[in-house]
């Protein structure tokens, strides 16, 4: 054999070579995660407000140090929240809780990690966790829950609060407290 015979099987050996290197050498396409394996994809915030508004009225509004959202659920968690409720009277109910979520769907706010609510009026609302249920204006006190009014205190595993927070239901492990006037007659 020639030599330019030998060059041209010798090129043709190394495309050979590099072509078959190249197949090899591909990596192989990754399984699919399953949907439940995968990590939630999250955007955080330092100091947030989030609000809801009707008819251009402001309804409640709350604070929060952090927030972090699922961005496929829209999933919000939350710390150090101070939230704040807008009765249509002019009353406000002024919330704290060290941590909480928020539902976009159901437009639900749940407090935890120790709440406070105080109400203008002077009613204080202290529990473990709190739910505001958004379609029924309804909040839902669970965990060591205690309402206190002038004269008056409510103790129960679970407390539910309506009608501007003037109407309560309270359930499990009740203890109802009404203090007597100097008088000796019951309070109003």
């Amino acid at each position: 054999m020639n030599r330019k015979k030998m060059a041209i099987w010798g090129g043709l050996l190394l495309f050979a070579v590099f072509v078959a290197w190249t197949a090899l050498s591909i990596p192989d396409h990754p399984e699919p995660v399953p949907e439940s394996e995968r990590k939630p994809v999250e955007m955080t915030y330092g100091q947030n407000t989030i609000r809801e508004e009707a008819g251009g009225k402001l309804l409640w509004e709350l604070t929060t140090a952090s927030t972090a959202m699922d961005v496929k659920s829209q999933a919000t968690r939350f710390t150090d929240a101070k939230g704040k409720y807008y009765f249509p009277d002019g009353k406000e109910l002024t919330l704290t809780a060290p941590s909480g979520n928020y539902d976009s769907k159901t437009k639900n706010v749940k407090l935890s990690g120790g709440v406070t609510a105080v109400m203008s009026d002077g009613t204080k609302l202290t529990c473990k966790e709190l739910e505001w249920v958004s379609g029924k204006d309804l909040l839902v006190a669970t965990g060591d829950a205690r309402v206190e009014q002038p004269g008056m205190r409510l103790e129960a595993e679970r407390i539910e609060g309506w009608d501007e927070f003037k109407a309560f239901r309270a359930t499990g492990k009740v203890h109802f407290v009404q203090e007597k006037d100097k008088k000796g007659e019951k309070a109003k």
